[in-house]
């Protein structure tokens, strides 16, 4: 907590802005920042607000990226299960073409 309060405190001063500005800007006091940048506890939401106040949001995305969906689930969405192929057109069984 200390380590994120110290980079926060980094961007904050980076953008040229005092607590009291970041707080207006993120819609909550200042304490709210002053305990948030002492890596003291405070509500997730008013994490979201100070880093979304800050143009840094995206760096907590990064920290939970969206999972791809699962290659089976998105077959049993379609309602079908994938077969093997069998025989080509024409009844001959199937052939990778290089058995000259």
């Amino acid at each position: 907590m200390a380590e994120l309060g110290r980079r926060i405190a980094d961007a904050r001063l980076g953008r040229g802005l005092t607590q009291a500005e970041l707080a207006e800007a993120a819609g909550v006091s200042k304490s709210t920042v002053e305990r948030l940048e002492d890596g003291g506890s405070t509500q997730l939401g008013n994490l979201i607000r100070c880093l979304r106040a800050l143009d840094r949001l995206e760096a907590l995305e990064r920290l939970f990226p969206e999972t791809p969906p699962n290659p089976v689930d998105l077959i049993r969405r379609r309602g079908r299960l994938r077969r093997r192929a069998r025989h080509r057109e024409g009844g001959s069984p199937w052939t990778w073409g290089d058995e000259r």
